[in-house]
């Protein structure tokens, strides 16, 4: 395997900075200030895992796609140049912004920013929770789910030049919904159709207990942000509720999502998103 290894991280623009400090510290995340243009959202021993950045604009910045070295990144390059997708070097000064040793940018086909690093700083602090949370990003910071405005378009860019694997399908009445792995992790990525202004459907950060998940959603009801009850997903079987994010997109918070056995797996395509719950207590864009 050398191409992507994980989704590693994410930016976001927003104008509501005080609001996400706030749901950060709701969801057990350290949220660590740089000044009044930007938040840094701690999870792990890493220095950060999204990055919220001051803007008019309420949606996905960029996503950092994180590879194994120089060698992984070099071969991806060269694979995405000859399918016609240009991804070009970052300066130095780009990539130690991002706090990673090396750094190239690019476009998916609606246009999101798509960044690929390798060597992510590790900081000299540890992570401290305010609420004692434990995530787990052995896999990653989590997964995304995108609306497309032309789904086979980044179904293929994903796929056949990321590298991504379709894990399985839902199949709604009016849309269908992509999952792609690039690790163990179920989905780090899923493509929905209908994009209109906004490219983010959702975020998910995963944590190591039942616990953990019933007592954030205790504190974002308690505070008005959470956005449904708890659940269980069809697919993933993650346990689960979402929480509303500044802008009127969702960040999923769960636990215990499945992995997928590369030997043995095989594809599904289910026609419900939850076996049970996930029932919305306010509208999300």
């Amino acid at each position: 395997m050398n191409g992507v290894r994980t989704l590693g991280y994410l930016g976001i623009h927003s104008a509501q900075l005080d609001e996400w400090r706030r749901l950060g510290d709701l969801l057990g995340a350290e949220v660590v200030d740089r000044g009044a243009q930007r938040l840094d959202i701690r999870l792990d021993r890493r220095e950060w895992r999204v990055r919220v950045e001051a803007s008019d604009r309420e949606d996905l910045a960029y996503a950092g796609w994180e590879v194994a070295d120089d060698r992984d990144l070099d071969e991806l390059v060269e694979k995405l140049g000859k399918l016609g997708h240009v991804f070009e070097e970052a300066s130095e000064e780009s990539a130690r912004a991002r706090q990673v040793e090396r750094l190239v940018r690019g476009t998916d086909p609606d246009g999101n920013t798509v960044e690929l690093f390798h060597s992510a700083a590790v900081s000299g602090s540890p992570f401290l929770s305010p609420h004692q949370v434990t995530f787990d990003t052995g896999l990653g910071a989590g997964h995304m789910v995108l609306w497309c405005g032309d789904v086979q378009a980044m179904l293929d860019f994903y796929r056949d030049a990321l590298g991504l694997r379709v894990t399985d399908t839902i199949h709604l009445s009016q849309e269908s919904i992509y999952f792609l792995r690039c690790n163990e992790r179920h989905h780090s990525l899923a493509l929905v159709g209908g994009r209109g202004e906004w490219a983010l459907q959702h975020l998910m950060f995963e944590v190591d207990t039942v616990d953990a998940v019933g007592a954030a959603y205790e504190r974002c009801l308690d505070s008005d942000l959470a956005q449904t009850t708890l659940g269980r997903h069809s697919n993933d079987g993650m346990f689960s509720f979402y929480a509303m994010a500044p802008g009127g997109y969702t960040i999923e918070y769960g636990h215990g999502g499945r992995h997928i056995d590369e030997r043995t797996h095989q594809g599904a395509s289910y026609v419900t998103t939850s076996w049970w719950g996930h029932r919305d207590l306010k509208a999300s864009r």
